[in-house]
């Protein structure tokens, strides 16, 4: 079963997921899925991450798996914040590359990129 989630976001962000996407060859869902999957469980703080500064001028609209919803769901009211809110957060912080994906214990995570606080 699946379930729609709706986000709301600056155009350059879904202009670049989209890229993301085509790039990889991949529909949309599928990249974001990934994303927030492995977000749940990540190696960050979620509290230093930062929204969005720009206009909330775009739509878009994903169908995930129920079960991913639900922990999403319950990862953004542990930080107080709506679903669609922790999902912004998170693909803004991946796409400005302030997590990226790190193999931990044989699977992969998000966490922090170490590398990008090096250099600014």
């Amino acid at each position: 079963m699946t379930n729609v989630l709706s986000l709301r976001l600056p155009a350059a962000l879904e202009q670049a997921i989209r890229n993301n996407a085509a790039r990889s060859k991949m529909p949309v869902p599928e990249i974001v899925r990934l994303i927030l999957e492995h977000s749940v469980d990540g190696q960050y703080s979620f509290p230093a991450l930062r929204d969005v500064p720009q206009s909330l001028d775009a739509k878009l609209d994903v169908r995930l798996p129920a079960d991913l919803i639900t922990r999403i769901r319950a990862a953004s009211q542990r930080f107080q914040v709506s679903i669609s809110v922790y999902s912004r957060v998170i693909l803004f912080a991946y796409y400005t590359k302030r997590l990226v994906f790190v193999e931990i214990g044989g699977g992969y995570t998000l966490a922090e990129n170490h590398e990008q606080k090096k250099s600014a």
